[in-house]
């Protein structure tokens, strides 16, 4: 089959788990996946072994002129022939459908697909946030569009529940944990733990907080001898945040301040896969960014949140560990309590189990998708 995966921007590495997450299960079945992004030269130079095309909503000026908007989306969906190939047009997971993203022009192009070219349309793996009255009101007209409209958690669940009944919605887990799993680091003692920041500015009153939580933690660990380094999942890219560049700063304030020496930053833009082989060398994690912790999971590193969204926090108590999910921005007096017990805690190793679980979760919803796009297709 011919699948096309919409809104696939995979040049941070949360957003190349979850749209490679997917696009790797269609993949493994010999179907053809095309990634429609809209930064095509840089995803292309990224990644070239993918099959990369330009996004409608590439020109945005123009796609923000009602009515205008609308018609030069249908004309591209008409006069380009690799949209009458597609058999499906599947959203790439993630946490767009968020008035703070926009919800109109991605809800409106999934829409045409099928409205126009009658492709099946399927949302994945969503997280739904905070939608003004208009973006909701946007959102419950569309869902009868979609085959399968898949949310990533019980947050975004009773969002679509607040806005109207369907009974093509169902509650998955955050597509991710459909990536290979790989526990055999589950003995392996290196001494060295990463810790990944970011400068959440939709709340800067809150950062002060979140960098004094960080050094404390530091101070903590480094009293406990273990190697500290900076590393993130989304840094060193051009346009998007580098969290490198707040990691920076609390290592020179842990220097000037508190006399801290040999904390280390890495900046280094990875790749997925270089990123995962470069999580092998470190004990623990701790995360700000959730597909840190992911990561690390589905790899045989236990991984500490520090939530700033719900899915953070939704992540973190669907895998059983809520006391190891921190709110970004609140003062904790008592972190290095917090963060001594989740080094000590022998019961860690059953969250192992309770990851292969949430992978079987999503291998199963995966499965219900690919069998409605294969009846459909017949």
């Amino acid at each position: 089959m011919n699948i096309l995966i919409e809104n696939a921007v995979p040049l941070n590495n949360g957003d190349a788990a979850l749209i490679f997450s997917i696009g790797n299960q269609f993949e493994s079945k010999g179907d053809i996946v095309y990634y429609s992004t809209f930064n095509y030269k840089r995803v292309k130079a990224k990644y070239p072994d993918k099959n990369w095309i330009k996004s409608p909503l590439m020109k945005r000026m123009i796609t923000k002129i009602p009515g205008i908007g609308t018609i030069y989306l249908l004309c591209l969906l008409l006069i380009n022939p690799i949209y009458r190939q597609m058999d499906a047009v599947v959203s790439a997971p993630g946490g767009y459908i968020n008035s703070f993203y926009g919800v109109k022009k991605k809800i409106k192009l999934l829409s045409l697909f099928r409205k126009v070219l009658n492709k099946p349309i399927y949302m994945y793996s969503q997280s739904i946030g905070y939608l003004t009255n208009k973006d909701q009101e946007i959102l419950a007209k569309s869902m009868a569009c979609f085959e399968l409209f898949y949310v990533r958690d019980q947050k975004s669940m009773d969002r679509i529940k607040n806005i109207g009944t369907f009974d093509n919605v169902y509650q998955t887990k955050d597509a991710a944990f459909l990536l290979p799993i790989n526990h055999i680091k589950q003995t392996t003692r290196t001494n060295k733990i990463a810790i990944s920041v970011r400068e959440w500015n939709e709340k800067p009153e809150e950062i002060q907080d979140f960098k004094e939580n960080i050094k404390n933690i530091v101070k903590y660990l480094v009293s406990q001898k273990y190697e500290i380094t900076f590393l993130s999942t989304c840094q060193g890219e051009a346009g998007y945040p580098d969290d490198s560049i707040i990691a920076y700063e609390i290592v020179n304030e842990l220097i000037k301040e508190d006399k801290v020496d040999g904390v280390l930053v890495d900046d280094t833009c990875y790749k997925l896969d270089e990123l995962i082989v470069k999580l092998d060398e470190y004990e623990f994690v701790i995360g700000t960014r959730l597909h840190m912790c992911i990561l690390s999971w589905i790899n045989g590193i236990p991984a500490f949140n520090i939530s700033y969204e719900d899915k953070g926090r939704e992540c973190f108590d669907y895998l059983g560990i809520q006391e190891y999910c921190i709110e970004y921005g609140k003062s904790y007096e008592e972190i290095n309590t917090k963060i001594q017990k989740f080094l000590v805690d022998t019961n860690l190793q059953k969250v192992f189990n309770r990851v292969l679980e949430v992978h079987d979760e999503n291998q199963n919803f995966f499965d219900k998708m690919y069998e409605n796009i294969s009846l459909i297709k017949r």
